[in-house]
């Protein structure tokens, strides 16, 4: 399996494209708005419909992200994940 450091070595504007998501990510949640993204310390969210969803304060959890036929969005908690 392949790590973030791996990407870097690979694509190095991987790092600087990560880098100003992550800004966006701390705007979003400043503004009270809930993220969305994968994470190496949960490795079940690296591939497939699995997420980590983390709320402005703090409380993050599992979740599995589904795109029905009909374009619906269909978010379905899995567990609480520690902050």
């Amino acid at each position: 399996m392949m790590t973030l450091e791996d990407i870097y070595k690979e694509d190095p504007t991987q790092r600087i494209i990560d880098e100003g998501a992550g800004w966006g990510a701390e705007q979003m949640l400043k503004a009270g708005v809930p993220i969305f993204y994968r994470n190496e310390r949960y490795p079940e969210t690296l591939k497939g419909n699995l997420f980590v969803k983390e709320y402005p304060n703090g409380a993050k959890f599992l979740v599995r992200k589904e795109l029905t036929s009909d374009y619906r969005l269909l978010e379905e908690i899995i567990k609480p994940l520690d902050k």
